[in-house]
């Protein structure tokens, strides 16, 4: 699967079957994080995986009573090391630190959608309670929840409908240039049906 190929396909998936997920394919969502960009490259990423079903269920309900989190076979609770972004400041730690560990974030997500496996990016829930039940020391903040597993034979893709691109890409300046993007998002929506149809009939095999 190519990297576009894999960009489409990527969901949210909140059912899972009760398979293990094997730790060389956890190994390999890992080594896929550490590769994303970073400011200085400071690699302030760092992560907590979980399969314990006890620490599951407390995250679950620390993430505002969020059932899949439990169900899920595996949970990867990703956080930022402020400390390492303090050479750029106030912005580095408050922004850079968030934005290279999102970036980690994404790596994770397409490269689980490449090897079949399903995930969801969780944001909401209360941080000191998960702070407290992991152990997590106060340099590091928790950006988010991945979920990893198996996606049930059952579950649809719950894609959602995206803006247009022309309808929020500007040219030089805001507002500026929205003939020519629009141009260009026809053209190019023209050229990606063929691969859309495609990826719509891999996914109604699985």
């Amino acid at each position: 699967m190519n990297v576009f190929d894999c960009i489409l396909a990527r969901h949210s998936v909140r059912k899972y079957d009760k398979r293990d997920v094997p730790n060389e394919l956890i190994g390999k969502i890992l080594e896929a994080a550490i590769h994303a960009p970073s400011a200085g490259n400071l690699q302030p990423w760092e992560f907590i995986v979980v399969k314990d079903e006890k620490i599951k269920k407390e995250l679950a309900f620390a993430a505002l009573r969020q059932d899949f989190i439990e169900k899920a076979p595996v949970v990867i609770v990703v956080c930022a090391n402020i400390e390492k972004a303090e050479k750029y400041g106030e912005r580095g730690k408050r922004l850079y630190c968030i934005q290279d560990t999102a970036a980690a974030i994404e790596n994770m997500l397409l490269t689980a959608t490449s090897l079949g496996l399903g995930t969801c990016w969780v944001g909401a829930f209360e941080e000191e309670r998960m702070r407290d039940l992991l152990h997590i020391p106060p340099n590091l903040k928790i950006v988010a929840l991945i979920t990893v597993g198996f996606p049930v034979p059952y579950e649809k893709p719950s894609k959602t409908s995206r803006i247009p691109f022309e309808n929020l890409t500007w040219v030089d300046g805001y507002g500026h240039g929205f003939e020519w993007i629009e141009k260009f998002g026809k053209e190019w929506k023209i050229k990606i049906r063929p691969l859309e149809e495609h990826i719509k009939k891999l996914k109604e095999r699985l």
